[in-house]
Order: C-alpha cells, then structure tokens, then sequence
C-alpha cells in the first residue's frame, strides 16, 4: 500500500498521477482547510495506514488539499462537497457516497469494507461459490405428490379433477 498526502505547501501531484497512469487502484479523500467535516474524517482516514499495513503495493491511499483538484488527472467531475472521497482505477471513478457498502459513516471500518470491495473484484475472485447444477429425472406421472395420490378416497371423490383421477389415473387392482 503506498501512502501519499498532499497538501498546497508541498504539491507532489506528479507522483499520484503517475500511479492513476500505470493503472493501480486510487483512494483519494479530497479535504478543504478550515472545513469542520474535514477536520473530522481526516483523522480516520489516516488510520488507514496503521489498519492495512503494506499487503498490496497495487493500492493508493491519498489525502489531497482540494486546491490541487485540477491537476489530477482521470477525475470527471467536480466534487459536490467536501470531503469528497473517490476511488478512481482506469479510466473509472466511484464516489465513496455512492459505494454499494451498506455502512457510510466515514469511520475506519467503512473505509476499509469500501477498499476490500474495490480491490477484491480485480483477479478472478469471486465474492460467491459457484455450484454444479445438475439436472435431476423427471418423474412421470401427473402433477400431484405420492402421499397426495394415497389420500384420495376413490369410493367419495371430491372435485372433478378427483373423478377424473380415479376413473383414469389410479392403478386398479
């Protein structure tokens, strides 16, 4: 996992570019100074760091100061609000807001239940286990279960399709 923060001061951008280029999965959370709300998940998404260690060098955390939007590159739209947290891999981009996870409260689990689910769909691995289908025989004898077929009193029946069943369906002895 590689870990970038940028801010206004020191706008090393060429370097996440560089890693939107090659391909590889970009967590960005976009923070404005002076902003309460930014003030609050910033913290949490540092945690980051500590949560998931350096498993996949295939992932890119980033915090960007949201003076440097324009200079990213592969971004389509302009963020709504801030924090804006987006997920961005070839060309595709995804809104943490708008993520498929059932929980968005931008705590630290969230966060990575949200990074597990993006990172998880890249090489062949399936969220579900696929199962045999197999085709079972077709048992031939009309629509009604065995135990039902046994029920029906042939001496009083009830119905039409019960007459019809003991005059023509049922084996006589």
């Amino acid at each position: 996992m590689i870990i970038i923060h940028i801010d206004s001061s020191k706008g090393d951008i060429e370097e996440l570019n560089q890693y939107i280029k090659k391909g590889k999965h970009v967590f960005i959370l976009f923070y404005m100074e002076g902003c309460g709300p930014c003030n609050a998940t910033r913290p949490e998404w540092k945690k980051l760091e500590n949560v998931l260690g350096e498993k996949n060098n295939n992932v890119v955390i980033a915090d960007v100061n949201q003076e440097l939007f324009s200079k990213i590159i592969g971004l389509k739209s302009q963020p709504a609000g801030f924090p804006t947290i987006r997920y961005i891999k070839d060309n595709n981009e995804e809104d943490y807001e708008d993520s498929s996870i059932d929980k968005k409260d931008r705590s630290v689990d969230s966060f990575v239940e949200w990074i597990k689910t993006k990172v998880g769909q890249e090489g062949g691995k399936r969220r579900y286990k696929r199962t045999k289908r197999t085709r079972k025989p077709v048992k031939k004898g009309g629509k009604w279960s065995r135990k039902y077929k046994l029920s029906i009193n042939c001496k009083k029946p009830k119905g039409f399709s019960q007459k019809q069943y003991c005059k023509y369906g049922r084996n006589k002895k």
